[in-house]
């Protein structure tokens, strides 16, 4: 009778404190936007907010036009300013829609900082998981093999290099955390465009990735950030399907200096020609720090994409994909 009484007591302050947790913030609901599928308002106010059930954008059909229409330009959450917490409370965003984003941060005079993601799923079919501000590519080559069109990459590719800071130390520091989700973006609808998809971007410096799963399909990259001091701790980190340009990868770093990557599972399930070259790719970042990590299927950690490029490595450990962990179990916990 005791240990039903202590069990009973116990249960009842946990349900208390989730209660109380979720009375404390402001919850997200749907709402229609004429064509665009379900998606939640922009968080336009600093505040804590949450989830009280799943949130779920469907597909949308239209036989008359010939079947699955598109919502590109959209996003199924928006972010327009700094200071905020979004509490998932264990629930699911889901965009099924194709071409639809999960959740955006962008801001029209600063980049939104300390934006604090956690405690939840969120899942992009056909698009990117989470962009804070982020930026779609680095190289070169990267442009050539989205656009076609002579000339055409070459010049995006100048205007993507006049928009960067000058150096790695002059980037704002964003402060942005990513904590205890399961992240699943990409697609695996035949000749869908992948070239810039990722699970996870970020432009800004200090921002922090840990104790998450984080999964990409025939896209760019599990986790791309630009800037320095970044931290990726703790996470079970899964590539899968094709590599959509020639530096893709687990996780890929611009200006980048000083990063710690630390104590996760980088799990590459690509064979041949559709694999990255390494779990992780560089560029123009020096002294990153990758260490304690596990990689799977694949022999090749790093990649530096050009000279300024450096890394530290210390006792990481190349393992069997059998021996992989689960994508569903906790991250850190071997």
């Amino acid at each position: 009778m005791k240990l039903h009484n202590t069990v009973f007591v116990i249960s009842m302050i946990l349900f208390l404190n989730t209660a109380n947790a979720q009375n404390n913030c402001r919850p997200l609901e749907k709402v229609m936007r004429g064509y665009t599928p379900v998606t939640v308002p922009d968080i336009t106010q600093p505040g804590e907010y949450c989830l009280t059930h799943d949130l779920k954008v469907p597909r949308m059909y239209v036989f008359s036009e010939g079947g699955e229409r598109s919502a590109t330009g959209s996003v199924m959450l928006d972010i327009r300013t700094s200071d905020v917490v979004l509490d998932l409370h264990g629930f699911v965003m889901s965009a099924e829609v194709l071409g639809m984003p999960g959740i955006r941060a962008w801001g029209e005079k600063e980049v939104p900082s300390r934006i604090t993601i956690r405690h939840g799923s969120i899942k992009s079919r056909t698009d990117s998981a989470i962009l804070l501000n982020a930026p779609e590519a680095s190289l070169l080559s990267d442009f050539k093999a989205t656009y076609k069109t002579p000339g055409y990459a070459e010049d995006e590719f100048q205007k993507f290099l006049k928009s960067l800071p000058p150096s790695a130390s002059a980037y704002q520091k964003t402060e942005n955390v990513v904590e205890r989700l399961y992240i699943e973006s990409g697609s695996t609808i035949a000749n869908y465009s992948g070239f810039f998809r990722k699970a996870i971007g970020m432009d800004g410096a200090a921002n922090i990735i840990r104790n998450s799963t984080i999964e990409i399909t025939n896209g760019h990259a599990a986790i791309y950030l630009f800037g320095p001091n970044q931290l990726i701790e703790n996470n079970i980190i899964i590539f899968k399907g094709k590599a959509a340009v020639e530096s893709a990868a687990a996780i890929k770093l611009h200006q980048a200096d000083g990063t710690i990557i630390r104590n996760n599972d980088i799990i590459i399930e690509s064979m041949g020609d559709a694999a990255p070259k390494a779990a992780i790719s560089l560029i123009d970042s020096k002294d990153v720090v990758i260490e304690n990590n596990r990689i799977y299927g694949i022999d090749a950690l790093v990649k530096n994409w050009d000279e300024k490029s450096s890394s530290i490595e210390k006792n990481n450990e190349f393992r069997s994909l059998f021996r992989r962990p689960l994508a569903i179990g906790e991250p850190g916990v071997h």
